[in-house]
């Protein structure tokens, strides 16, 4: 698959599974809220630099997503890591990149239906923590 095929997926599933690896290379499947963005995929830590995937993400290490609907790493994540994962990089975007807007917009559009989160997502440590999500 090719990484195109991984921003269909991401935009086309409410929920996204995120693969990072701990310090000694333990791969750990996440589900996370993905947003897409003129055919870029973006990522918020909606609890901010605290969370564990969000850490693992931003440290260098490798990151894959599924190819597949992030639920089952909701429901089953050593599952989730036998099924096809694509390899990206991940860059951090400034709290002031006028993208943090249209990510809003997206996320405000995908997940209407969880107003709770959505307020969670939009907070300042999430925006701090906002992710682009690109081809290795």
């Amino acid at each position: 698959m090719a990484f195109e095929d991984l921003v269909h997926v991401l935009d086309q599933n409410r929920i996204a599974a995120i693969v990072t690896r701990r310090a000694d290379g333990t791969r750990v499947a996440t589900p996370v809220a993905a947003m897409v963005v003129d055919s870029v995929p973006y990522l918020r830590s909606g609890f901010g630099s605290s969370s564990w995937w969000y850490r693992r993400a931003v440290s260098g290490r490798d990151v894959e997503f599924l190819l597949a609907d992030g639920i089952v790493a909701e429901r089953d994540r050593s599952a989730a890591l036998a099924l096809q994962a694509e390899p990206v990089r991940l860059e951090r975007v400034a709290v002031d990149d006028p993208i943090q807007r249209a990510v809003d917009a997206v996320l405000e559009a995908k997940y209407s239906d969880e107003p709770g989160s959505i307020a969670t997502m939009e907070s300042r440590a999430a925006k701090e923590c906002t992710l682009r999500v690109v081809a290795p």
